[in-house]
Order: C-alpha cells, then sequence, then structure tokens
C-alpha cells in the first residue's frame, strides 16, 4: 500500500468513526494501529493525527519523503453504534491481514450502507422512552400516554428541522417549545393533571446522553480539546431545551 492509499483509507475510516459518534481517543488509537500495521511506528517513520469532532488531521512522516498531509471537515454526525462497532472490527481486520486498498475499501461502503433501525421502530422506541420516565418522575398514566405521544412528535419534527441542518442549540430549543405548548394545552383541556411530568418525560428524548459520556472520556484520556467541544454541545442543547420550555410556559401564562 502506498502512502498515499494509506492516508487515504485512514482519513476515510477516521471520519466515519467521528461521524458515527465514536469518541475522540478511539478515533486516534484505530488510526494508529492501521499506521503501525503498515510500517508507520517508528521515529523517522510514523502518522500524527488530530482530531476533534468537527475536523479530522492526519500527517503521513515517511524518512525518505516529504511528509503529506489531509483534513477532512466532518460536517454530519449522529449517533450509529452498529458502524462505530463494524469499524471497530474492520480496524483490527486490517492490522491483522494487511489487505490491499480495493478490499478495505469494499467493506467500507458496506458499512455504510449498513441499514438503520425503520421509522416505526424509532418512533415507537421515542414513545416508550417519554412514557416511561413520566412515570419515574411521578406522572399518572394519562400522564405517561401524553408524554409517548409527544415523544413521537419530537421525532418527526426532529427529522423535518435537520433537513435545515440547524445548531444543536436551535434544534433542542424548537422540539422543547413544541413539545411544552402542546403538553400545557392538554393539561388546559383536562386530559392531564398538570404538564411538568409531561414535559420531562418527552424532553428525555432531547438529553444529550451520548455526547456527556463521549465528553467525559475524552477528558479521561486527555484529550481536551474535543472534550471541551463536546462540553459546549451539551450546554447548549440544555440550555435551548430550557428556553425552549420556559418560553412556552410563560407565553401561555400571559395568555
Amino acid at each position: 500500500m502506498t502512502n498515499k492509499e494509506l492516508l487515504k483509507i485512514t482519513s476515510r475510516i477516521g471520519s466515519m468513526l467521528i461521524e458515527y459518534g465514536a469518541e475522540i481517543y478511539r478515533v486516534e488509537d484505530s488510526l494508529n494501529r492501521i499506521a503501525f500495521a503498515y510500517g508507520f511506528g517508528s521515529e523517522e517513520k510514523h502518522m500524527e493525527i488530530f482530531a476533534i469532532p468537527t475536523l479530522l488531521i492526519i500527517t503521513l512522516n515517511d524518512g525518505d519523503e516529504f511528509p503529506i498531509s489531509q483534513t477532512k471537515r466532518i460536517v454530519n454526525r449522529s449517533t450509529n453504534l452498529d458502524r462505530v462497532d463494524k469499524l471497530n472490527n474492520l480496524s483490527r481486520y486490517i492490522c491483522t491481514i494487511r489487505p490491499e486498498p480495493e478490499i478495505i475499501e469494499r467493506h467500507l461502503d458496506e458499512i455504510s450502507k449498513r441499514s438503520v433501525y425503520g421509522i416505526p421502530v424509532q418512533f415507537m422506541s421515542f414513545g416508550v422512552v417519554g412514557a416511561v420516565f413520566a412515570l419515574f418522575f411521578g406522572g399518572e398514566f394519562p400522564d405517561a400516554i401524553v408524554a409517548g405521544v409527544l415523544s413521537v412528535l419530537i421525532f418527526f419534527i426532529s427529522k423535518f428541522v435537520n433537513k435545515i441542518k440547524p445548531s444543536v442549540f436551535f434544534q433542542s430549543f424548537i422540539c422543547s417549545m413544541v413539545i411544552a405548548s402542546c403538553a400545557v394545552i392538554i393539561s388546559r383541556i383536562g386530559l392531564t393533571d398538570g404538564f411538568d411530568k409531561v414535559i420531562i418525560g418527552s424532553s428525555m428524548n432531547l438529553v444529550p446522553g451520548i455526547t456527556l459520556t463521549n465528553c467525559m472520556r475524552d477528558f479521561i484520556a486527555g484529550d481536551f480539546l474535543a472534550g471541551l467541544y463536546t462540553m459546549i454541545e451539551a450546554i447548549l442543547v440544555a440550555v435551548g431545551m430550557a428556553v425552549g420550555a420556559a418560553s412556552a410556559i410563560a407565553l401561555f401564562t400571559m395568555l
């Protein structure tokens, strides 16, 4: 495998890991192991990696050539732990077998095309999460039913808002404001005794759990810049949720 081929393969694997929600230390460790398998493991011949959730820079230092580098901007990120697991398995396979670039590219294409859960399963999961958390925080059965329905609404609102590629703050703000408005209206109609448990239960679908987990793991691994970025992202999501719900409640209170 040539240096350019290795650079292309590692940059694609690294960017896919970041896009699918892998921790930064996992990205750097996987790419370093692949580089080591292809002979880039000495002081004279090695790979340098800089990764944060929105950027990946890889540089190959060859003792006989000028260093070559590639930069990839990470625009779209989501959580798909199935694909992260398959990329981990592929990294181990590459380190053991050291296959040709064409074989690796074919595996990467297969991973990127792996199916995800269908729409019915996804909105059912949203509904169950909302209903269960409404009960967990002290709500009654009607509160759980309403929270489950509003959680399904969150799913469709998120899908619609994602089409304009908003910031995490704006997306959580819109979803939270719509859900809080619906919860207050339903409470005023008399279908539930209050709207607080309904809002809390349905809003749990917006809580950035994976982001917070990756933040802590990045800090523990010493990747402070990546950890700071994900921490700020989680804070913005939480602030968006709070501002959206508070705005809706304040508006209906004045009315």
